[in-house]
């Protein structure tokens, strides 16, 4: 049988990450041929087959990756430039998006700008914005004005359950409020790496699928527009 959510973790590394490390080309909408992901995903995984894909996409939220005319693509979370298609979303007249307390006042003063994406990821519940925030320190959810934004011009679209748009003026920042995750759940900082022993050894793409990729600035630019960006844990 095959383990769906291992085939997740390499999805999102091949169509959110490193389109490049399977050969696969992607257009500019993130889209991928979905013959060529699942022949790049069989030279990792024999047993999987187009059924399995299916069977992801479509299973239990959030969604994470969609099939259409152009293939398969994931539905956010890219480290490199992907157009927008189709129209903007009507949104409702808040959204929401996890942070850090400290980044708060900053939020308030400068706006909110992509960090390590090239879209800010924003929730439609104060809910769904507190559980996708995986950074360590104090948590806290941040209001955007999005009913204001959008008549004043901004741009949103729909992506599953997350809301992208390029950016957040300051005029559009709205209230915070604490989130009280119960200890268990509050993320731990990174552990120090270990010293080497001297052996030097690289990670399989299975290790790294479900983390960020790391920018690796030897490696050119693709055709559809990736360059590295700094790497956070906000998913």
């Amino acid at each position: 049988m095959t383990n769906l959510s291992r085939l997740s973790k390499l999805l999102a590394l091949f169509l959110r990450h490193r389109p490049e490390e399977a050969g696969l080309r992607m257009d500019p909408y993130g889209y991928v041929p979905l013959g060529e992901v699942l022949k790049a995903v069989q030279e990792r995984y024999p047993e999987v087959r187009e059924a399995d894909i299916h069977q992801l996409v479509e299973g239990p939220p959030p969604p994470r990756f969609e099939i259409g005319e152009g293939g398969i693509r994931a539905l956010y979370g890219h480290s490199f430039f992907v157009e927008m298609d189709g129209e903007p979303a009507q949104v409702p007249e808040l959204l929401y998006m996890g942070c850090l307390r400290k980044e708060v006042q900053r939020f308030r003063t400068e706006g909110i700008k992509p960090v390590d994406r090239y879209y800010v990821h924003l929730s439609l519940t104060r809910e769904s914005a507190a559980e996708r925030s995986h950074q360590p320190g104090d948590p806290c959810v941040i209001e955007i004005l999005a009913g204001q934004a959008r008549a004043a011009g901004l741009s949103f679209y729909r992506r599953g359950e997350v809301i992208l748009t390029r950016g957040i003026p300051v005029q559009f920042v709205g209230e915070s409020h604490e989130v009280d995750l119960p200890p268990s759940s509050r993320p731990s900082p990174r552990p120090s790496p270990r010293p080497s022993s001297g052996a030097s050894s690289r990670p399989s793409a299975e290790a790294v699928a479900g983390h960020r990729a790391a920018p690796r600035a030897a490696e050119p630019a693709p055709a559809f527009g990736r360059r590295p960006r700094k790497a956070t844990g906000r998913r």
